[in-house]
């Protein structure tokens, strides 16, 4: 994950260095911008008082100091002489002194010695605890002389530097962090900081670690403008601030909180007594917390039968025994009763040393992963991306990538697919001078860099709308961040494209539009043409996610409607308009309902461009790489310069921007991998997700690979192999069987659809673009197929599959049972068994015994 991070911020850091401080900007540039809504004046160190038994964490000079003290009795936080604070944390050595490999010391623990010895509750404290608990004590000082947070406590905690804070596949443990309340999760996480001895360099692990925690918090809020992070390396005296945004990163001057001591309490106060728009939040909407409910533990039995049983499971080699993770039956902890009482005692105790008692905390069971086939020979060497999140509302495919696949009840389908008309809001949104009510979470893209795409399903004087609030390419007064509305306003009433009802681009509380340039104090070469403009679209009708169709005949006709209807077309239609969408993706095609029918769509029109007779067309916006055609793979991969992974910003020239050939052809080929998709990732009606084994290479992986290279070469060796025909009659569910001829056809007829110098003519490639009529044809005879198949409606399909698994599970259970009693042994009958009343026979004993 760090290395992902890292090249997705290649170049694309910039560090502000302490010369920008002055006197008009006594915290430098970025601190003033992001601050700027946070106009109280810190009080003076010197006149911050605690009491003194709320110094938790001390040392030899603080216990002389304070010994003839009573635990009430306020001190100062300030030492004037000494010039630092009365706190445990390590004292910086006046030189450095190299020390041998046997005596070096773990730099989470708080070392021993004359001038560090340990007092109140130091004993066994981190770093990160001491730390946690000095800012706290501030925060309660500072409280004291008038700051007041703007709506909940915010307390820092260093519980979970031990800790893992559960909900990612890949544990991350930050040092320290900042929420309303303990235990929160990273939906409630509102600052992240990261502690080390020392100094700090953009490439080391410090900062590293806050690029991946700050991808971690935009995934599960999305909606923020950007992440706050905060590092205090260098002996845990040099404090940054890292802002994270959808351009990259900008990075603070360093502030000595010893040195320093005034702007350091500007900083903290302006984090926990700020407005949320200090800490990146958007003062233009607001939303409730999603959190998942805590699940209860289900009951066990005994541990002697359950290790019995799982050896059972496991010598069993019966076919009919369920799998943990399996649709319908949910998921098995793999966390122990004992585990978790102590991972309890554990974040109570880190709590107690920040300074707060622990509240109970949310600790979802992670996801099993069940055994698979073995990979393919073709398609291997894949790279998966993060599972969705549903705190985000329903599970959602990312833009980039796919998710690795997990185990998905079937039942809350039923409930996701519409909203009852009565239902509370959980947040409000305004554009313009409206105020909607957020209804839901309806799809959130993933990472840090990029559009950073959200859509909302909102409410308006009882009309339901879809906002889309994402982030456009360009400056704020750049004509190119209306192009989305441009074509949408081009292809007004044509069925099939959503209707525009209003737009904004988003402001700050100063008036200022929201633009990623405004918190650079430069810009260097490599950041041209990175800005980003916060933007808004208000759109209806509502419609439902392809994948969430309600028939196999309902999926195909809306592939139809996308591709053309017999009285107003999209694609055919767009053509005719002299516009190429640019972007057909599995998130940009939906279902919606309208006239008792139902109608495909094609959404998102942000890369739409108007045709030229050359085809030639900015790089930008050529489409999501895995639905991307194989012209536009091939030529992306001999445009895009393989990265360095230099984070820091330079003055490189910036890479000249590129032209692509691409027409409709183009978007055809992509519809064909979105079918494939939900034919290969689904296995059922109203977005019934399957469980993808991450062993088994299959065809939606191979086609996300990171690589554009490699993605070109899984997608040309499809088509010109017979691996590529295997793969769909094996990989498509059973559900969609029937569909495999349609798949088949579809292939053979996209086969030329890419220059191959097979049937060239005078030595030039022949490039044969797919018709709109010969797929048309062959929708059409596959949709009359289906018309006459008599197919399940979702709520009996549902409860269908419910029953046999039912009866699965019944006959699982026996096989259990009938091996179990063929393994524990029958125990002889005595005198002293307790179990028995029934008299048993002795031998009788000669006179000699």
């Amino acid at each position: 994950m760090d290395r992902l991070t890292t090249q997705e911020l290649n170049q694309l850091v910039l560090e502000e260095p302490a010369s920008r401080i002055k006197q008009s900007t006594p915290l430098g540039h970025l601190l003033s911008v992001i601050f700027q809504s946070f106009k109280v004046q810190a009080p003076r160190a010197e006149d911050l008082r605690i009491p003194l038994s709320q110094i938790r964490h001390s040392n030899e000079r603080i216990n002389h100091q304070f010994h003839q003290h009573e635990p009430t009795d306020f001190v100062e936080l300030w030492d004037s002489k000494v010039k630092s604070w009365n706190w445990g944390l390590p004292d910086p050595p006046k030189r450095e002194h190299k020390k041998s490999k046997k005596g070096e010391r773990r730099e989470g623990r708080l070392p021993g010695g004359e001038s560090e010895a340990p007092g109140r509750g130091s004993s066994n404290s981190t770093i990160e605890n001491v730390v946690a608990g000095l800012w706290n004590a501030l925060t309660v000082a500072l409280s004291r002389h008038g700051l007041k947070a703007n709506r909940a406590n915010r307390v820092w905690s260093g519980a979970h530097s031990t800790t893992a804070i559960k909900g990612e596949d890949i544990p991350r443990k930050p040092d320290i962090v900042m929420s309303d309340e303990p235990n929160s999760g990273w939906a409630g996480i509102k600052v992240v900081a990261e502690v080390t001895k020392s100094k700090y360099r953009p490439g080391k692990h410090a900062a590293k670690s806050l690029d991946t925690k700050a991808y971690i918090i935009l995934k599960h809020q999305p909606w923020r403008r950007f992440a706050l992070m905060l590092s205090l390396c260098n002996h845990y005296r040099e404090l940054r601030v890292h802002v994270y945004d959808h351009s990259g990163s900008a990075v603070s001057p360093p502030f000595h909180i010893d040195r320093q001591k005034d702007e350091f309490l500007q900083i903290l106060s302006s984090i926990v007594f700020g407005n949320d728009e200090c800490i990146g939040f958007d003062t233009t909407m607001n939303i409730r917390q999603l959190k998942l409910p805590v699940l209860s533990r289900r009951s066990r039995p005994p541990r002697r039968l359950r290790a019995l049983t799982r050896r059972v499971i496991t010598q069993s080699t019966s076919g009919t025994l369920a799998k943990s993770g399996d649709a319908a039956s949910g998921e098995e902890s793999g966390e122990s009763d004992e585990d978790s009482t102590k991972s309890g005692e554990s974040d109570e105790a880190s709590s107690r040393e920040s300074g707060y008692e622990s509240a109970s905390s949310y600790k979802p069971s992670p996801p099993q992963t069940s055994g698979g086939d073995s990979p393919s020979s073709v398609f291997s060497s894949l790279e998966l991306d993060e599972r969705p999140d549903i705190r985000t509302g329903p599970p959602a495919l990312p833009s980039e990538l796919p998710p690795s696949a997990i185990s998905t009840p079937l039942v809350p389908f039923i409930a996701q697919t519409s909203v009852p008309p009565n239902s509370s809001p959980i947040g409000k949104i305004q554009v313009n001078d409206n105020w909607y009510d957020i209804l839901e979470v309806i799809f959130s893209s993933h990472g840090l860099v990029g559009r950073g795409t959200v859509c909302y399903l909102a409410r308006k004087d009882d009309q339901e709308y879809i906002i889309k609030d994402h982030w456009v390419l360009g400056n704020a007064d750049d004509e190119d961040t209306l192009n989305e509305v441009v074509m949408l306003k081009k292809m007004q009433g044509v069925r099939g494209v959503p209707e525009l009802v209003e737009y904004s681009k988003v402001k700050l509380s100063t008036g200022e539009v929201d633009n990623t340039k405004i918190y650079r104090y430069r810009e260097l070469p490599s950041l041209v043409n990175t800005w980003r403009t916060h933007f808004r679209l208000v759109m209806k009708p509502r419609g439902r996610p392809l994948h969430k169709f309600r028939t196999k005949l309902e999926f195909i006709r809306a592939i139809r409607d996308i591709v053309a209807r017999s009285d107003l077309p999209v694609q055919q239609e767009a053509h005719a308009r002299g516009i190429l969408h640019r972007d057909c993706s599995l998130n940009n095609a939906i279902i919606e309902d309208a006239d008792d029918d139902s109608l495909g769509m094609l959404i998102d029109w942000e890369f739409a461009v108007l045709v030229t007779p050359e085809n030639n067309y900015a790089i930008g916006g050529t489409g999501t790489v895995p639905f991307m055609s194989r012209r536009l793979l091939q030529q992306l991969k001999n445009i895009i310069v393989p990265s360095t992974a230099k984070k820091g910003a330079s003055s490189s020239s910036p890479l000249a921007i590129g032209s692509v050939k691409q027409d409709y052809s183009d978007d055809l080929e992509s519809l064909f991998y979105v079918f494939s998709w939900v034919c290969i990732g689904y296995s059922g009606p109203l977005g019934m997700e399957r469980h993808l084994n991450a062993s088994k290479a299959w065809l939606p992986h191979a086609w996300s690979n990171r690589s554009i290279a490699g993605c070109f070469d899984t997608k040309v060796s499809f088509y010109t192999t017979d691996d590529g025909k295997a793969a769909i009659t094996t990989q498509f569910d059973d559900y969609f069987k029937d569909l495999i001829p349609l798949a088949l056809e579809w292939m053979d007829l996209l086969r030329l659809n890419f220059p191959v110098q097979v049937g060239s003519v005078d030595g030039q490639a022949l490039h044969r673009p797919i018709e709109f009529d010969a797929l048309l044809k062959i929708l059409d005879k596959h949709i009359a197929g289906l018309k006459g198949a008599p197919e399940l409606s979702p709520e009996r399909l549902l409860r269908k599959r419910l029953t046999d698994k039912n009866v699965k599970d019944v006959h699982a259970l026996g096989t259990i049972i009938e091996k179990m009693s063929n393994q524990i042994p029958v125990k002889k009958r005595g005198l002293n068994d307790g179990w028995t009343v029934e008299s048993v026979k002795r031998r009788k004993l000669s006179n000699s015994e």
